[in-house]
Parts: structure tokens; C-alpha cells; sequence
């Protein structure tokens, strides 16, 4: 690919990735925002809520099933249904609890220099010595003229 020494593009989690900073600030940039991410969903506990809706759900259902004396091959319709549902709620209550979307004990989210997604189609027709804002004029289109 010819982008693959431009000083302004790099590739993050199989994407390639333009800005106007130089590569290295960029890349830098977004790994801290997204290990601050990682952190903060895992201080958050947001799969406790999820896994706890998730069997209410379940449990609901099989409920509801019993009650009703539904047969058994209707269970295996309803129980990916319940469970769904119940993981759905579980994330809503959590979000209540928690609207902030930031957990308490950590700095503020870290941010990045303007960066765009440059599509597969751009990167392979792009040369070499096309410009920063060439690609990102580029990838904004999603062509290359």
C-alpha cells in the first residue's frame, strides 16, 4: 500500500487512520484514549448490570412460560427473547444509576488530534506523494479522482 510510510497515516485495530499531526502524536493520542476507555468500562461494572438483567430475563420468562404452560419448544423462541430483554434493562438501569458515563476515580477522557478513517478504496489508490489533507479530502469523498 503506498500510505504505508506517508508521515501522516498508521493503522489502529485493522483501520487506517489520517490526520494533520504527524503520525506518532496521533497514534500516541489515540492508544491513551482508548486505554482510558478499556479502564473506565471496567471500573463501571456495566457487565455486572447486563449479566444480572440478562438472568432476570431469563427467569422471567421461564416464569411466565410455566405460568402459562407454554410447550418447551416455545421456550427455546422465548429464551433468547427474555434474555435480551432483561440485558437491555439491566444496561438502562445501570445508565440511571450512572449517567455520567465516567467513573468517579479517573482523570478526564484524553483527547485526540482530528483524525478520519481513511476507506481501503482511498489507501490503495492513493500515492505515495499525496498530502495529508489530499488523503483526507480524499477519504471524506471516499474516492480518489
Amino acid at each position: 500500500m503506498a500510505l504505508d510510510d506517508h508521515p501522516n497515516v498508521f493503522r489502529f485495530e485493522g483501520h487506517t487512520w489520517a490526520s494533520l499531526a504527524p503520525r506518532e502524536l496521533a497514534l500516541s493520542q489515540l492508544r491513551a484514549q482508548r486505554d482510558w476507555d478499556m479502564t473506565n468500562a471496567k471500573l463501571q461494572r456495566w457487565w455486572v448490570a447486563i449479566t444480572i438483567g440478562a438472568i432476570a430475563g431469563v427467569a422471567a420468562t421461564l416464569a411466565f412460560g410455566t405460568a402459562a404452560a407454554l410447550a418447551p419448544a416455545l421456550y427455546l423462541l422465548l429464551l433468547p427473547i427474555g434474555f435480551g430483554i432483561g440485558a437491555v434493562l439491566g444496561a438502562l438501569v445501570n445508565k440511571r444509576f450512572n449517567p455520567t458515563g465516567q467513573h468517579a476515580s479517573l482523570p478526564g477522557r484524553p483527547t485526540t488530534v482530528p483524525l478520519i478513517r481513511v476507506p481501503p478504496r482511498v489507501a490503495r489508490a492513493a500515492t505515495a506523494e499525496a498530502t495529508a489533507a489530499q488523503i483526507i479530502e480524499w477519504s471524506n469523498r471516499g474516492f480518489v479522482e
